[in-house]
């Protein structure tokens, strides 16, 4: 006869909020594009230096080495045991003094885009002649040149340097027991002598 009434049922829970999101992987995602994109542009920016770089080294059986790098931003260019011409030292060379044998003279050029670039010439010296006759020589030739002047009597040394701008030449004059060793060296910005 009749039918039962059926029991009304509870209205079912709101469903949990999902607990896995999409971020997490997106942003993996994107990390990992964006390292693959940074090692692409390293690689081809080493390709380019790698076939726009030239080196050529030249070496006369220890006497003289040359070497010299090319690349598309600059090139650097180093003599080794050069002969270092007076011009390039911006110095006089002291009368009757030897380059020492058995030190390094050098030429270094760094050429740089537009007009930048560094010279440094190194040569180094010796003489029978005492460290004061040297150093009169020398004050009497620069003297008047020189911005800063050092003198350490205790150790023998004697050291001159003129500097204008981006040029700086020093003379470094020693003590030794048979005589003075003299170092001479010339840094100046924007390119220079080469030889």
């Amino acid at each position: 006869m009749g039918a039962t009434p059926e029991t009304p049922r509870a209205p079912m829970p709101p469903a949990p909020p999902r607990t896995s999101s999409n971020i997490v992987p997106i942003v993996l995602l994107s990390l990992a594009l964006i390292v693959v994109v940074c090692v692409m542009v390293v690689f081809a920016s080493l390709r380019f230096l790698a076939r726009g770089m030239h080196v050529n080294v030249r070496d006369n059986y220890g006497a003289k080495k040359q070497v010299e790098i090319a690349t598309p931003f600059g090139g650097i260019q180093v003599n080794k045991n050069a002969e270092v011409s007076e011009a390039a030292l911006g110095v006089p060379v002291y009368p009757g003094s030897k380059r020492m044998p058995h030190e390094d003279s050098a030429v270094v050029n760094l050429g740089l885009p537009g007009d930048a670039g560094l010279h440094v010439a190194v040569a180094k010296y010796e003489t029978a002649d005492s460290i004061d006759k040297v150093k009169a020589f020398y004050q009497d030739r620069i003297g008047k040149e020189v911005t800063k002047f050092k003198e350490r009597d205790n150790e023998g040394k004697t050291v001159f340097e003129i500097k204008a701008g981006d040029d700086v030449r020093v003379v470094a004059l020693k003590s030794a027991f048979d005589g003075t060793r003299i170092e001479l060296v010339h840094v100046s910005a924007g390119g220079g002598d080469t030889n």
